[in-house]
């Protein structure tokens, strides 16, 4: 019994490397393919390609029209029903042309080989692009929900962690701000949590409000959030820390009879706290903390 579990792991952990090299390169082929430009030239290629094959005779007998269905079906996977049929439309017509250089170009003959051709070629792209179109919603979808706090509608913790691996490898600068709501519990405490969460959405809203379209607003914690700014320096960051305060100053928290939300801040710059996520939430945590402590309207380290 032992020796079979040390000879069935080997063979289990090459199954999962297959498997695993396989799903990478299939990941890698989807990204290339998304790129339009690279798409249509793959696909008229393989167009060119078919119809060049096509040109000689079958030693078989074989009709070699059903080589079109390849490019067919790679432009319905990969861009969906529209591209796909008007690959099998080119396709059909290109059979179309041929039919008539070998036949003679009668009127008839050649629309009876385009119509029937599209037929076959059109029916593969409708299944294949409504499929694919069907599995990119399903999958934007998901990566909605995966990348979503659900409370707030801003970035989740996973969706941060990832953006800020991608800036690392960028290398180029960018400011970390960390933003905690002042004196959540005790809202909580004297208005019920529902107040609670609509304080949360409250200063999600407005941090939404404020971002530019390169930034990234994230909730990371019960009443933490996030900010990445693009190319900011020490005063750019001030700049929009104190536009929050200043917004969330004319907000009142629904349900409290006027109360508006406060919030402490803690800022790092790339390069001058830090490279990594780690080193950067360390010094704009404490930097956050620090501004709580001493309940001043600037951020201490900045």
């Amino acid at each position: 019994m032992s020796q079979l579990q040390v000879t069935a792991a080997p063979n289990a952990d090459v199954a999962g490397s297959r498997r695993d090299l396989k799903d990478l390169l299939t990941h890698q082929l989807l990204m290339v393919l998304e790129r339009r430009t690279v798409r249509v030239a793959v696909v008229v290629v393989m167009l060119l390609a078919s119809a060049l094959l096509a040109l000689f005779p079958s030693p078989m007998g074989i009709d070699y029209g059903w080589v079109f269905i390849f490019p067919v079906a790679m432009s319905a996977i990969a861009a969906g029903l529209g591209e796909g049929l008007l690959a099998a439309f080119i396709a059909a017509a290109l059979c179309g042309v041929y039919a008539g250089v070998a036949d003679g170009f009668d009127g008839i003959m050649v629309l009876g080989v385009v119509s029937s051709r599209f037929a076959l070629y059109g029916i593969t792209a409708a299944f294949l692009g409504a499929f694919a179109e069907a599995h990119h919603s399903v999958q934007l979808k998901l990566h909605h929900l995966a990348t979503t706090d659900p409370l707030t509608r801003v970035a989740n913790v996973s969706s941060f962690y990832s953006h800020m691996a991608t800036l690392e490898l960028e290398r180029n600068p960018f400011a970390l701000v960390v933003i905690d709501i002042d004196e959540l519990k005790k809202l909580n405490d004297t208005y019920g949590h529902q107040i609670g969460s609509a304080a949360i959405q409250t200063v999600a809203r407005v941090l939404s409000g404020v971002e530019r379209t390169s930034d990234l607003v994230a909730r990371v914690g019960g009443d933490e959030f996030v900010m990445v700014l693009k190319k900011a320096d020490a005063a750019g960051v001030q700049i929009v820390v104190n536009r929050v305060r200043a917004k969330l100053a004319e907000e009142v928290v629904p349900g409290t009879g006027g109360v508006s939300v406060t919030i402490s801040a803690g800022a790092a710059l790339y390069g001058r706290d830090g490279t990594s996520a780690v080193e950067l939430i360390a010094v704009a945590d404490a930097s956050m903390y620090s501004d709580k402590r001493s309940h001043k309207a600037e951020l201490v380290r900045l």
